[in-house]
């Protein structure tokens, strides 16, 4: 089965309840460069990623390429074919329609909000107005001179707003045409770059001036010719950084949260695998004084595997309960159990610190196969009794690799929020940049350092909100 979704024109909130659905369920996605990158981050961890490109004038993948993919995962998997905009308005759907039903594979069309409104929206300006503009028209822009099936006599004599797509390199011939064709030069006119989306621009004039105009702005752009474009009063406002987050979803989510109207995008450059499963059933949990958590992922599979090994919750009943920090804390809380032991700063030494101070006769460490040492070695030291369970190993998820180098570019400020992010991009990222490195706290600093990435700053307090507070203060 395979879903042809619009992503909207760039706005990841634009899309549609059912394509991000689609998005959720889909086992294979073919992905267009128009689309946000964090609606990605939607798709589950072992989704295969395909880059299909699509960029002006550099097509990462030809269309008869894109439309055998989608007929060779179809067959068998779940597919999203994520394409910018609306995936039948100049979008090529419909030959990818076309190609799936000729190959009997079944698919399903899902509307997406399409730039050629949507941008003009976000710049404040209706396509239609009673009294100004009774309709509007769609225009591929994209025709050389001389190689034209646009009417432009039929367009020039047109009362409604005229709307150009993909014209932004042809915009001397779309200009002159409409006004050898009769249309007035003094008709207002609009470019609109990277609609709704942190880069959006948009530059007024007159048809006679949309050539230069052309020259300031860069695709993906709309040109807009009508009456309406005097009706322009901004709302939307841009913000001036562009932030990049690469940790777990579930921190991703929670910067973009504490970012509020702060553009964020969410790439996950890590994937959390569940790990030993019959270790943990030979387990006798009540033989701990002490269970210590030290991330949230620990919190929901150590739970999940008491649920797949039918363990009683009640086994816990004398237990004491230690987390790293305030998330990990309130994952906990949200299983029905308070943590004891919570560490002023997000620290895991400072935890270890708290766990020698304490009366622990015995504990049971839950983290990754792959963290830091540091809570385990200052155990040892202080010569605590400890069981060292670890129930889950961080990957780097190299599907993201090329949606990553395509961000970075257009980045000002790169968080990494856990040594394995820091680790996972220095593993992906192909390209220089100028962004600054933004670490969660001391350790991710040192992990961050050893692969090589200079940290511009640290935040004083590692948590999704203490990140944003630090590139805010770096702002101002």
């Amino acid at each position: 089965m395979v879903y042809l979704v619009g992503a909207g024109p760039g706005d990841c909130g634009l899309i549609t309840q059912k394509g991000l659905e689609c998005i959720k369920n889909a086992e294979v996605i073919v992905y267009d460069h128009l689309a946000n990158p964090t609606l990605l981050n939607h798709a589950n961890e072992n989704c295969l990623l395909i880059y299909a490109g699509k960029i002006a004038g550099n097509h990462h993948m030809v269309q008869e390429k894109i439309n055998d993919t989608l007929v060779k995962y179809g067959k068998t998997q779940n597919v999203v074919r994520l394409k910018g905009g609306d995936p039948f308005i100049f979008g090529r759907g419909g030959e990818e329609a076309a190609a799936l039903a000729k190959n009997y594979i079944p698919y399903e069309i899902v509307p997406g909000v399409s730039s050629c409104y949507g941008a003009a929206e976000y710049c404040g300006i209706p396509v239609t107005h009673r009294g100004v503009a009774t309709s509007f028209h769609v225009i591929t822009g994209h025709e050389k001179s001389g190689s034209e099936t646009v009417d432009y006599s039929a367009l020039a004599k047109l009362k409604g707003t005229l709307v150009f797509l993909m014209g932004l390199a042809f915009a001397q011939n779309i200009s002159a045409r409409l006004i050898e064709n009769g249309k007035a030069e003094t008709t207002p006119a609009a470019i609109i770059s990277s609609g709704t989306t942190e880069n959006q621009k948009c530059v007024t004039g007159t048809l006679k001036d949309i050539p230069e105009m052309a020259k300031k702005m860069s695709s993906p752009a709309i040109i807009l010719v009508g009456d309406v474009v005097n009706l322009q009063n901004d709302w939307f406002k841009p913000t001036d950084k562009k932030i990049l987050t690469t940790g777990t979803k579930s921190m991703n989510a929670q910067i973009r949260k504490a970012a509020g109207k702060t553009a964020v995008t969410e790439i996950s450059l890590i994937k959390t695998v569940p790990i030993n499963f019959e270790l943990f059933c030979k387990t006798d949990l009540s033989h701990f004084s002490h269970i210590v958590f030290t991330s949230e992922n620990g919190v929901d599979i150590f739970f999940d595997y008491m649920n797949r090994s039918e363990t009683d919750i009640r086994t816990l009943r004398d237990t004491k309960f230690a987390v790293v920090g305030k998330k990990t804390a309130l994952a906990l809380k949200e299983k029905g159990i308070f943590a004891d032991i919570i560490p002023r700063i997000h620290s895991g030494s400072e935890l270890a610190k708290l766990l020698c101070g304490a009366d622990c006769e015995n504990i049971l460490l839950i983290r990754a196969e792959n963290g830091a040492d540091i809570i385990p070695d200052i155990l040892s030291e202080n010569n605590i009794s400890f069981t060292d369970l670890k129930l889950y190993r961080t990957e780097t998820d190299f599907s993201k690799q090329e949606l990553l180098n395509l961000c970075v570019p257009e980045t000002d400020y790169i968080i990494l929020s856990s040594g394995s992010a820091a680790k996972a991009f220095s593993q992906m990222s192909e390209c220089k940049t100028t962004a600054k490195f933004i670490s969660i706290g001391n350790e991710t600093t040192k992990a961050a350092q050893s692969c090589g990435i200079e940290i511009y700053k640290t935040a004083e307090n590692a948590t999704a909100e203490g990140i944003i507070e630090c590139i805010r203060r770096d702002t101002k």
